[in-house]
């Protein structure tokens, strides 16, 4: 059986890279969000390929007009945070804070639009922030991708389950109550070893045949995410200063290199945006239906009893 794979893009500026944002001065650097990201939308129009796009806000009223092509190509749009801070960084209030400016700068936007989905900065859904579900809960969120599979000096959640599933606080535990579905990036479980194949720094560093074997062998247990960032592709991206460990995994294979490793996986996969990919799923992860509107309490628990 061939079970579907969906391609995830985290729309944000070089500069809300973990190890840049806090060199960048704003007020005078080129963000190249539009030199990263029209060839990647021309890449996927070419193909007729369809992905989910994890929004920084802030960049929603800085370019309208790309946002409103992406959605008008039929791609999902997701939620990034409003401004890419971690949620470490954050309190429950705060990042109440930031899915509402996302929701009132969405709105201005483009009205009618709800986003489904939300994606953490920096993957930084943990035990220690796992508070966050039951925000994203309250205002509508069917489902988050945010759980990467194994620690990494700054995240992970080794142990989580391999497949989209409803998390426990722990979040490595399932519960079937849970308000929203999790969907962990995809690892390739080979043996004792965990790899991640999913996508970014690893992408770009991996081998390449390994990459697609890895994703190979998870996608026949259940549906596959990959992801990245428009700045990976961009032969323009500007190359600060850093130390060597830091410059190798912020810049190795960005540009040419890392476009033709995700045209090889377009060319092996069929691709699709994560919500449907969910709905798709045998059985499905989530109802048809969709998630509840915000702040609806009766609606989303209807919802979740379809869901469940």
């Amino acid at each position: 059986m061939t079970f579907p794979a969906a391609l995830s893009i985290d729309l944000e500026s070089y500069w809300h890279a973990e190890l840049l944002r806090r060199l960048v001065d704003r007020s005078t650097a080129d963000d190249r969000i539009l030199p990263a990201t029209l060839p990647l939308l021309d890449l996927l129009a070419d193909r007729q390929i369809r992905a989910t796009f994890f929004v920084v806000g802030e960049i929603i009223d800085q370019y309208p007009a790309l946002i409103r092509r992406l959605v008008a190509e039929g791609h999902e749009l997701g939620c990034h945070g409003f401004t890419h801070r971690p949620l470490w960084e954050l309190s429950e209030g705060e990042l109440d804070v930031e899915l509402s400016l996302f929701e009132a700068v969405l709105k201005r936007q483009l009205p009618g639009v709800t986003p489904q989905g939300f994606r953490a900065p920096t993957f930084s859904l943990m035990p220690n922030t796992a508070w966050a579900l039951a925000v994203l809960a309250r205002h509508g969120y069917a489902y988050d991708s945010s759980v990467f599979p194994l620690r990494t000096p700054l995240y992970g959640v080794p142990g989580c389950p391999p497949r989209p599933y409803r998390p426990a606080p722990n979040l490595v535990a399932s519960d079937a109550a849970a308000p929203i579905a999790e969907w962990p990036l995809t690892a390739w479980r080979a043996g004792p070893l965990t790899l991640p194949v999913c996508g970014g720094f690893y992408l770009r560093t991996l081998p390449l045949r390994m990459i697609v074997r890895g994703l190979a062998a998870a996608a026949e247990q259940g549906p596959i995410v990959v992801y990245l960032h428009p700045w990976e592709l961009d032969p323009g991206t500007p190359r600060l200063p850093l130390n060597r460990r830091d410059h190798f995994i912020t810049y190795h294979n960005v540009g040419m290199p890392m476009r033709g490793r995700l045209e090889t996986l377009l060319d092996r996969f069929t691709f699709g945006p994560m919500l449907e990919t969910l709905q798709a799923a045998d059985p499905p992860v989530l109802s048809p239906y969709g998630a509840s509107q915000p702040g609806d309490r009766a609606a989303q628990a209807k919802s979740r009893k379809l869901q469940d």
